[in-house]
């Protein structure tokens, strides 16, 4: 069994910008449906602007345990896929080319922190598999 780790941050003044331009392009290239609806399910643009900039660092952190990064190895944003289990907590959902990389990898499982205080949001993975 092997432990696969990787963490990213992101500034929210960063997302602040981009929902208050109104970017929609880099929204949607960015995330999935359903990331989208959860984050701009709040009224509050600071409390989305954080939402997303979490779900960018989760990301960010998943493709670092992968060992593929982002946008590289057929691996896209759409692929992975932060969302909320039952209790409220963050849970990531891989699919197309990550998913492909993990099974590769002969992912076990993968767990996500997500934080966000002082400006910056940010993510921690963990990844347990086989290779």
């Amino acid at each position: 069994m092997n432990v696969r780790c990787g963490m990213d941050i992101a500034q929210i003044s960063r997302f602040v910008k981009i929902l208050e331009d109104s970017n929609t392009a880099f929204i949607n290239k960015c995330f999935t449906e359903g990331e989208i609806s959860y984050c701009d399910s709040s009224r509050d643009l600071n409390k989305k602007a954080e939402r997303y900039a979490a779900r960018f660092a989760a990301k960010e952190a998943v493709g670092k345990a992968l060992g593929s990064g982002l946008m590289s190895e057929g691996v896209g944003m759409h692929d992975i896929e932060v969302v909320k289990d039952a209790k409220g907590a963050p849970k990531v959902i891989l699919t197309g080319g990550a998913l492909a990389h993990a099974e590769e990898l002969g992912m076990t499982s993968v767990s996500i922190s997500l934080s966000h205080d002082g400006g910056i949001a940010g993510a921690y993975c963990v990844m347990l598999t086989e290779k």
